[in-house]
């Protein structure tokens, strides 16, 4: 078991988790539009541990104190070889975009620029240098338009559909509610003038919230299930068990949980929809 979380551990700080995570969901989603597109996956994939071990190196030139987590020691300690790994995923990332970027070219522009400008300095306010991410109130937002447009919006593109619209909103309050758990991770850590929803609501309100986008998605998915065509019983049931699942994270979250519960348990929710998803077709090809 020791053995297992330790190549958890290895996968959450190289970001390589993250990424299998907005894989899942884009996957799913391409489900949605009657088609797999592999290279667009895999450019999803590696992008994905680009632009988050990219952010990270660039803003982990410190000594890391006892205060800070595991996962920012091994960060920080294995510095050239994450460099190498983040530099040989946007390779991995630019030859699998190759055959699909006139479709996504410009959206992924935005999408490209909002994602380095979250985690780098890009202005300046009273003599410092401040990221997206600084703005108070804005992060939970970023976060979710980010992963609810690489996920949805992009698959709907890459297959020359028409977004949906519900199906976006969907996605965005799932993501929306699964990053609550990280704000109050990060409440001992975070500047209080980041106004995060914990902050500023509090614990206990911060919680509700998050529930509540959540039964708000399931509202979506049941509307979706029985008045749109795109999403059979399996799949329906699988979301709605991830976004129960999801909830129950949601309503345990507090500060002083292993950072685990959060980098591995949460992170995982969209993991477990991919797994509940396609494990139809893995029963019925057995």
């Amino acid at each position: 078991m020791r053995f297992i979380v330790k190549i958890l551990d290895f996968l959450v700080a190289t970001n390589v988790y993250v990424a299998l995570a907005v894989a899942s969901l884009t996957s799913v989603s391409l489900s949605f539009c009657d088609a797999q597109n592999y290279d667009f996956l895999y450019f999803v994939f590696f992008s994905t541990i680009f632009i988050y071990n990219f952010i990270r190196l660039v803003n982990v030139a410190y000594v890391p104190s006892e205060l800070d987590s595991y996962r920012h020691h091994f960060i920080y300690k294995l510095r050239p070889f994450l460099w190498f790994f983040c530099i040989a995923s946007a390779i991995a990332a630019f030859y699998f975009v190759i055959d699909v970027y006139r479709l996504v070219f410009y959206p992924m522009l935005l999408i490209v620029f909002i994602s380095l400008a979250y985690g780098l300095p890009i202005y300046k306010k009273s003599e410092k240098w401040l990221r997206l991410r600084d703005v108070p109130g804005l992060k939970i937002f970023l976060i979710a338009y980010i992963w609810a447009w690489v996920t949805e919006g992009l698959p709907a593109v890459i297959n020359t559909h028409n977004l949906d619209v519900l199906a976006f909103v969907e996605r965005f309050l799932f993501i929306f509610a699964i990053t609550i758990p990280f704000d109050i991770r990060d409440l001992s850590f975070d500047d209080f003038n980041l106004a995060t929803i914990p902050q500023y609501f509090g614990l206990r309100k911060a919680k509700w919230i998050g529930m509540i986008a959540l039964l708000i998605a399931e509202l979506i998915l049941a509307y979706r299930f029985f008045f749109e065509s795109n999403l059979d019983l399996w799949g329906a049931i699988a979301i709605y068990l991830t976004y129960e699942c999801s909830a129950f994270l949601v309503y345990k979250s507090h500060p002083k949980l292993q950072e685990r519960f959060v980098t591995i348990g949460v992170e995982g929710m969209s993991i477990l929809m991919a797994v509940l998803y396609f494990s139809k077709d893995i029963i019925l090809n057995q």
